[in-house]
């Protein structure tokens, strides 16, 4: 079950894509519904996505780290990366 959530916290749009396409699939293979509903289904996945998202993807205001620890610093290409402890 973890893996879903993190799949769905890291990947929105794929899994909206896979709803969809499960949604069209089901559709094809004789599941009852019109193309509005088709249509409805879609939103309500895309809009649940879109307000469920933002909370995992937004940085905090302020965010701190407990002293002592580690931090790689990344640097851009061509220049070394160094580590601090902050």
């Amino acid at each position: 079950m973890n893996a879903i959530l993190d799949a769905i916290r890291n990947q929105p749009v794929r899994f909206a894509a896979l709803v969809a396409i499960a949604i069209n699939i089901g559709v094809s293979f004789g599941l009852s519904l019109t193309s509005d509903q088709v249509a409805l289904l879609n939103a309500f996945v895309v809009t649940l996505l879109g307000l469920i998202v933002p909370s995992f993807t937004t940085p905090i205001n302020n965010p701190t780290l407990p002293a002592g620890t580690e931090v790689n610093v990344v640097t851009p290409a061509g220049q070394p990366n160094t580590t601090t402890t902050v």
